[in-house]
């Protein structure tokens, strides 16, 4: 039996990529990236959260970013939100859900960056 938040069951159950394979299915043509808000920032600790990443292959499948132990990659800044986002995966734009629960979809991942693959 899994206790628990029922989102987080539902998120466990999709399958996950290690960012290597995360930023090199989300650099292919016709994939996008999708942000998760898991808590809402909060202005008293310098907008800090937590948020999830997900790629969607060209085929619609979904897939988490996850850490090497295969836990959930969660940011938790701002900063770090950018440094994912524009340094890593190269998006064309940024959007950021600020409603736990809420999830901005859309963002595509270009060629190059300052952190290209290996």
């Amino acid at each position: 039996m899994i206790r628990g938040d029922p989102m987080n069951t539902k998120r466990r159950a999709l399958p996950v990529l290690l960012e290597r394979d995360f930023r090199k299915l989300a650099a292919s043509e016709g994939a996008t990236v999708e942000i998760e808000c898991v808590s809402a920032p909060n202005p008293d600790e310098r907008f800090s959260g937590e948020w999830l990443f997900y790629v969607v292959s060209p085929a619609g499948e979904r897939f988490l970013l996850v850490t090497a132990l295969a836990r959930e990659r969660i940011v938790n800044s701002p900063i770090g939100m950018f440094g994912l986002a524009f340094g890593k995966l190269n998006l064309d734009h940024l959007d950021v859900p600020a409603v736990a629960g809420a999830v901005c979809t859309g963002m595509r991942s270009r060629p190059g960056g300052s952190d290209p693959l290996e």
